[in-house]
């Protein structure tokens, strides 16, 4: 009997096959890379969050906050003295309550060092949550800019974009700062999107009543994607928290008012 004949792959075959093995090891080791650089990041702030040494109030605001001498008295929930010491360019914590953000608050010397840096120095692409360098760190400036990513894994400032549904805003209205004098709380009023280059990032406003600023938060009033319900005004001091968004020209942005 004639033996078949065996028939041979052919070398392209191989090689493409190779190729695609190849292919599928180098992007499952990048996934896992990406993936550990995310624990990592989110492993620290998780740390970091045992120096929150206070629950945030059940009432969003005390008439009773005064001292005898009539000065205003704020509780201090966070350990900043230890935060300090660690890295000085801590200002804050920044918390908005049932949601992931609970994150120590930044100020560097420029705007590019906690885009990849945690609170520890490390390098990560989580980075930080950090204020605008040319921004008052004490946040008494009308405006002030709040920067963060927008992790996949809703970590940093991943979570802002629940607030283009009206009803994520009905249950998550308000934003909790707390400086070296103790918590403020900020009521949102206006979410949407908006080029990185817009108008909505101009801050310096001076305290004179040329009516420049009056006319900027009424403009970031009527930009919002929804009515909010809640009106803003020249005396009022205003946060933005800004975030990049699939669309890498954009921005989405949560605008706040201060309440105390």
């Amino acid at each position: 009997m004639r033996r078949k004949k065996r028939r041979r792959v052919p070398i392209v075959l191989i090689v493409a096959l190779v190729l695609c093995l190849g292919m599928v090891i180098f992007c499952g080791s990048q996934l896992a890379g990406i993936f550990l650089e995310y624990k990592e990041g989110t492993d620290e702030y998780d740390e970091l969050k045992k120096y929150v040494e206070k629950e945030l109030p059940d009432v969003p605001y005390n008439e009773d906050t005064s001292s005898e001498e009539g000065e205003e008295v704020r509780e201090q929930r966070i350990a900043f003295e230890e935060l300090k010491a660690q890295n000085e360019d801590v200002i804050g914590w920044i918390e908005i309550p049932d949601t992931e953000i609970s994150y120590p608050l930044m100020q560097g010397d420029d705007d590019q060092y906690y885009l990849k840096h945690t609170f520890s120095g490390n390098k990560n692409s989580a980075g930080s949550i950090f204020v605008e360098y040319q921004n008052k760190p004490d946040l008494t400036d009308r405006h002030t800019i709040i920067y963060g990513h927008n992790m996949k894994n809703g970590s940093m400032f991943g979570g802002l974009k629940e607030y283009r549904n009206a009803s994520y805003l009905v249950d998550h209205p308000m934003v909790y700062i707390d400086l070296e004098d103790g918590t403020h709380a900020y009521q949102i009023f206006s979410c949407y999107e908006t080029p990185a280059n817009s108008n909505t990032y101009t801050i310096g406003f001076a305290s004179q009543p040329d009516g420049r600023y009056e006319q900027f938060v009424q403009t970031l009033k009527n930009s919002s994607a929804y009515d909010t319900g809640i009106d803003v005004s020249k005396n009022d001091r205003v946060i933005t928290l800004s975030t990049c968004t699939k669309r890498s020209e954009n921005r989405f942005v949560v605008h706040a008012k201060r309440i105390y």
